[in-house]
C-alpha cells in the first residue's frame, strides 16, 4: 500500500474536516463535463485521494443518479467519509495500483493531494487505465513555483522548501501525462485568495496536529510569535 510520504492521515481524520477550507462545492470541470454527456445514471465518477470525501459528496448534487467512487489510502479519512454518505462507495486502495478493472469510469479527479503519492507517474498510468475512451481526468494541485505571497512560506520557509521538492511543476505534470498517454491535456491557472485575521491564524497554526501542511515539517521549528509546538 502506497502510504503519503507527508503525513499520516488517520492520526488526523477525526480533525481534518474541522480544518478552515474544508468544505466544497460541485466540481466545475465535472459540471463542465456533464453538459456534453447524456443520462447522467450511465455515468461512473471516481475521485482518488478522495479523504473524507467532501468532493464527492458535493458533486452528488449535480449528478444525483450517477455512480459515485471515492479511494484513499487512509482507513481513518474513509471511515469519516462513509459516516456522512454511506451510500457512495468508499475504497481503500494505492492510487498507483488502482483495484478497478480498465475502462470502469467516466471522469476521475484528484483533489490536492498528487504532491503526497511517491509514485506520481504509475498513479497517471493507472487513471489511463481505468478512464474510458472520451472520458476526463482533471487534476488539482497548488504550484508552489508561483506561490511567493503565500503567508505560511513566510513564517515556515522550510515548508516551501519542502513543498518545491513535492509538488511537480505544471510542465512536469503535463509532460508525463503525454507520456502516459493522455490527450488534449490542457492547464488553467486560477489564483486563490483568502483574508486571514493572523491572529487567528498563528492560533489554528499551534495546533499542528491539525494542519496537514505543517505536518511535514519537523515538530522542533516554529515559524516567529508562534509559541511552542
Amino acid at each position: 500500500m502506497q502510504r503519503s510520504s507527508r503525513v499520516d492521515y488517520d492520526a488526523i481524520a477525526e480533525l481534518y474536516d474541522s480544518t478552515p477550507h474544508r468544505e466544497k462545492s460541485a466540481d466545475s470541470e465535472l459540471i463542465a463535463f456533464l453538459a456534453g454527456c447524456g443520462p447522467t445514471a450511465s455515468l461512473t465518477l471516481l475521485d482518488i485521494a478522495c479523504g473524507t470525501g467532501n468532493q464527492q459528496i458535493a458533486n452528488r448534487n449535480v449528478a444525483p443518479n450517477a455512480r459515485f467512487v471515492g479511494l484513499d489510502g487512509s482507513l481513518g479519512m474513509l471511515r469519516q467519509a462513509r459516516r456522512k454518505m454511506p451510500d457512495i462507495r468508499w475504497v481503500h486502495g494505492d492510487c498507483a495500483a488502482l483495484p478497478f478493472i480498465s475502462d470502469s469510469f467516466d471522469f476521475i479527479s484528484c483533489q490536492y493531494a498528487f504532491h503526497h503519492f511517491r509514485d506520481k507517474a504509475g498513479m497517471l498510468r493507472e487513471v489511463v487505465r481505468v478512464l474510458r475512451h472520451g472520458g476526463r481526468f482533471a487534476l488539482y494541485n497548488m504550484c508552489p513555483q508561483e506561490s511567493e505571497d503565500w503567508l505560511y512560506y513566510t513564517y515556515f520557509p522550510e515548508a516551501k522548501t519542502r513543498d518545491l521538492s513535492d509538488f511537480w511543476p505544471p510542465g512536469a505534470i503535463v509532460s508525463q501525462m503525454a507520456e502516459t498517454g493522455f490527450t488534449g491535456v490542457g492547464v488553467e491557472r486560477r489564483h486563490l485568495h483568502f483574508e486571514h485575521d493572523l491572529a487567528e491564524l498563528l492560533a489554528g497554526v499551534r495546533h499542528r496536529e491539525r494542519n496537514s501542511q505543517l505536518l511535514s515539517l519537523p515538530a522542533r521549528r516554529t515559524g516567529p510569535g508562534c509559541g511552542g509546538s
